[in-house]
């Protein structure tokens, strides 16, 4: 799927989404407006403990940092109280990290924010809404904000009102952490290449998660030679490869074998993995209904097909 494609993606599945997380952090902060704003030391705010970010782009954090040598920080930061008396911080910062940051490579000493009284909950919540407001988020970092935001939240539904999701797209993301996740060798490479995936290669490398678990049981040297794939050539290139490979071994399969010597069995077993593989690649990435409907009907046609033949095969005498 081309950048421009997934762009689409992005902007289609929402309904008004920074309208919607601009009220839920609202919500969580007050209005920051009415609050009295200090200037507190830079080297005495502890980064949020919280926060889902771990990739800051340099070149936006030094341009951020001219910024603010010439125009200062116009949006107060967010931080609460650190009550550990051996803290050598007096606070933590709730929001605004990118200022804070940007402030510390400006040279700035202290820093404009807004004091709050925050529990822990109330603070996640706000890190994790606050990272999906970036224009710069990865499908990946998406994905983990809203596995965050499902643990507070709880529910689907409500995850989807409170980011400005459709409560479909919110259910894919947690599916596919689901899968990559139960391969933690899989999860890094794909946490470390986040910034080349879109979300077209994240599905993709769900969909194939339950091949790998194979091949990590029964096959170790397959599942090394993809790992080793993902390092040199990159995620994208080592899921395509690996979705030719198991197409070609199963049309193989299908070409070389003798149909006296091919047992049922092995033919729905074949058949199976390839439909489940096909299903999974496109099932979260089809456009319509008609596209579905098109589906439902290739489905039908193929098991109206098997149904001749096994009709044909029957002797007379067996169906009488």
């Amino acid at each position: 799927m081309t950048e421009n494609a997934d762009k689409e993606i992005k902007s289609t599945e929402r309904y008004d989404s920074k309208k919607c997380l601009d009220a839920a952090a609202d919500k969580l902060l007050g209005d920051i407006n009415r609050e009295e704003i200090v200037q507190i030391p830079v080297d005495k705010i502890m980064a949020n403990r919280f926060q889902p970010r771990k990739y800051f782009k340099e070149e936006s954090l030094a341009s951020l940092a001219e910024t603010i040598k010439e125009d200062g920080v116009q949006q107060p930061i967010t931080v609460r109280k650190i009550e550990e008396e051996n803290s050598p911080f007096l606070f933590e910062l709730i929001a605004g990290e990118r200022r804070l940051r940007a402030s510390k490579i400006a040279g700035l000493e202290k820093i404009p924010a807004v004091i709050k009284e925050k529990s822990d909950r109330e603070v996640k919540k706000l890190a994790l809404l606050e990272n999906l407001q970036r224009e710069d988020l990865t499908y990946f970092e998406t994905m983990m904000s809203i596995v965050g935001l499902k643990e507070e939240y709880g529910s689907n539904e409500e995850v989807a009102h409170a980011i400005g999701l459709t409560r479909r797209s919110v259910e894919q993301y947690l599916k596919m952490h689901t899968e990559i996740s139960t391969l933690p060798e899989v999860f890094a490479l794909v946490e470390k290449k986040q910034s080349a995936l879109s979300r077209k290669n994240l599905q993709d490398t769900a969909a194939l998660i339950p091949e790998l678990r194979r091949y990590q049981k029964s096959d170790k040297r397959e599942f090394e030679r993809f790992i080793r794939r993902v390092r040199e050539k990159g995620l994208v290139v080592a899921v395509e490869k690996l979705v030719r490979k198991i197409e070609g071994r199963n049309a193989e399969k299908n070409k070389s074998a003798a149909p006296d010597t091919h047992s049922l069995d092995d033919i729905f077993r074949e058949t199976e993995d390839r439909l489940v593989i096909r299903i999974n690649l496109l099932k979260d990435a089809l456009p319509s209904d008609e596209d579905l409907g098109k589906i439902h009907s290739a489905i039908d046609h193929f098991f109206k097909r098997i149904d001749e033949v096994v009709k044909d095969s029957i002797p007379e005498s067996a169906s009488e």
